[in-house]
């Protein structure tokens, strides 16, 4: 399975950047675009398991109101 890249334009902050850039320089991640991955794809799972909460949350109440 062949996983295409995209290139997406972005503006940070000089001080996200140099936090960025202070990650790469300990050893977290070989390059930007390697921490900015896998800062779009934390985001991305927390929201997912924020809606799926909501919506279990949703029918819990359901069965106990029936609203």
């Amino acid at each position: 399975m062949v996983i295409q890249l995209q290139t997406i334009p972005a503006k940070l902050t000089s001080k996200l950047v140099a936090e960025l850039d202070a990650l790469i320089k300990e050893g977290w991640y070989a390059n930007r675009s390697e921490a900015i991955r896998d800062a779009v794809r934390n985001m991305v799972e927390r929201k997912q398991l924020a809606r799926l909460e909501a919506a279990v949350e949703e029918d819990i109440q359901w069965g106990l109101h029936g609203d």
